[in-house]
């Protein structure tokens, strides 16, 4: 039997989560280069030592930001890749929750069976 790889149903749910993470993805790019050229650009003599560690961690040429398309694809990747991590707080709080309902549920038997009990005694 053969299995299905793309739920065409979801197709719209896809189109609109690509297109909002493209934009999630080109604004952050955008803010980082503003951010790379307040520091870098305008702040060098006030901020030397920052701008030099800025520099050295976004080699550009001619100390300009720039990006792309390419840029923006591969960095809403990303954003995507981390978005669909599975985080370990998410089992524990799930094995939290089993646990409560497992406790609660005990709990409510324990009581039936006390008032099953206090009716037979009282016959």
């Amino acid at each position: 039997m053969a299995r299905q790889m793309a739920n065409f149903a979801r197709l719209m749910d896809c189109v609109v989560f690509t297109t909002f993470l493209m934009f999630v993805s080109g604004f952050g790019l955008f803010l980082l280069g503003e951010l790379y050229k307040g520091v870098v650009q305008r702040e060098t003599k006030k901020l030397s030592q920052i701008a030099n560690v800025v520099v050295r961690l976004f080699p550009f040429p001619d100390k300009k930001y720039e990006f792309n398309l390419t840029h923006v694809v591969i960095f809403s990747m990303l954003i995507g890749l981390l978005c669909m991590l599975h985080h370990p707080a998410q089992d524990i709080i799930q094995h939290e929750l089993e646990k409560e309902q497992k406790n609660k549920k005990k709990r409510e038997e324990a009581e039936k069976r006390k008032k099953k009990d206090e009716q037979k005694s009282n016959e």
